[in-house]
C-alpha cells in the first residue's frame, strides 16, 4: 500500500506539467520542454527531471485540473480560483484510507508556463522489510517550469 500511494503521489507531481497546458491559460500548442523538481523527505536530494512533449491543440484546450483528478479516481479538486493567467487550487485524495491534501497553482503565458504543488500526507506504519521508511506526516513539494521550444514534427 505504501509503495502504491507514493507512486500515485509522484505521478501526480510529474504530470503537473501536462496539466498546465490548457488554452484558458493562454498556452500555445507545440513542442514543450518541462523541468520538474520534486522534494520529499524520502529522497536524499531534490529530483530534477527534464522532458519534452508535443502538445496538440486538443490537449491545450483541456481543463488543466482534469489530469490531476484522472490520475487517481479517489482525488477531487476542493477549491479553485482563477486570477488572470494564474489558477490556484486545493486537492484531496483518499487512497485506500490514506488522506492526502494539497494546494497548488498553474500560470500560463503563451509560450511559457510554471506551477507548483505541495501535498501533505500521513504515512501509515511501514512493514519491517522497509527499513528507513518513516511513519507520520510527510510533505512532497513539486515545482515546474516550461517553455515552448517549437512546433511538433
Amino acid at each position: 500500500m505504501q509503495k502504491k500511494s507514493i507512486t500515485v503521489l509522484i505521478c501526480c507531481c510529474l504530470l503537473l506539467p501536462a496539466a498546465g497546458i490548457a488554452a484558458s491559460f493562454h498556452m500555445n500548442p507545440g513542442k514543450w520542454e518541462f523541468v520538474t523538481t520534486v522534494s520529499m523527505p524520502m529522497l536524499p536530494a531534490p529530483q530534477v527531471t527534464t522532458n519534452t512533449e508535443c502538445v496538440t491543440r486538443e490537449e491545450a484546450e483541456r481543463d488543466p485540473l482534469a489530469n490531476l483528478t484522472n490520475i487517481g479516481k479517489d482525488c477531487k479538486i476542493t477549491d479553485k480560483k482563477m486570477s488572470g493567467a494564474r489558477l490556484d487550487y486545493t486537492i484531496e485524495c483518499n487512497q485506500q484510507g490514506m488522506i492526502t491534501r494539497g494546494k497548488g497553482s498553474f500560470t500560463g503565458r503563451g509560450d511559457t508556463a510554471s506551477g507548483s504543488m505541495e501535498m501533505n500526507m500521513n504515512m501509515p506504519e511501514m512493514p519491517a522489510n522497509m527499513p528507513g521508511m518513516s511513519t507520520g506526516s510527510m510533505t512532497v513539494k513539486t515545482s515546474w517550469q516550461a517553455r515552448r521550444i517549437g512546433t511538433c514534427k
